[in-house]
């Protein structure tokens, strides 16, 4: 599935009523019931096919959660079905986005700690991919809208 070409799309858009429709996806309104000034959001989630969307106030899709090992309540994503590489490792990642040009960014930390190797992100243009490992394994992808400021 083309996830990345539905970012930016809106909630009532075809295409995104089709993969809501597709995998009987429901969509539930988080307001701001705690008066925080903060911005009221929009959830979408296939735990059975690994994958969630969350859409901004203004009903638009600024980020995709897919879950490549189970966690979380979601069963593990049929990689197979996804239209990008799949860098099981951090360093495999990093060896590809370099070779490729691509600009990254990556968690900080020492050999040992927590925080080493723990994601990486690519910038795409109008969106990144952002890789995250647990136990030197990946284990989500989430791609996000970048959004001009």
């Amino acid at each position: 599935m083309k996830f990345a070409a539905l970012l930016g799309k809106k909630l009532k858009d075809d295409d995104v009523i089709e993969v809501l429709e597709t995998h009987d996806m429901t969509v539930v309104y988080e307001f701001d019931r705690t008066h925080e000034n903060m911005n009221d959001l929009y959830w979408s989630d296939s735990k059975p096919d690994g994958f969630q969307f969350g859409f901004d106030k203004d009903q638009v899709l600024y980020v995709v959660f897919l879950y490549i090992t189970a966690s979380e309540g979601f069963e593990p994503i049929d990689a197979s079905t996804l239209d990008f590489p799949i860098y099981g490792t951090f360093d495999e990642a990093k060896n590809s986005f370099e070779a490729d040009g691509i600009s990254y960014s990556q968690s900080s930390g020492e050999s040992g700690s927590s925080m080493y190797k723990w994601w990486i992100k690519g910038d795409f243009g109008s969106f990144t991919r952002h890789y995250q490992y647990q136990d030197g394994s990946l284990f989500r992808v989430t791609l996000s809208r970048k959004v001009s400021a």
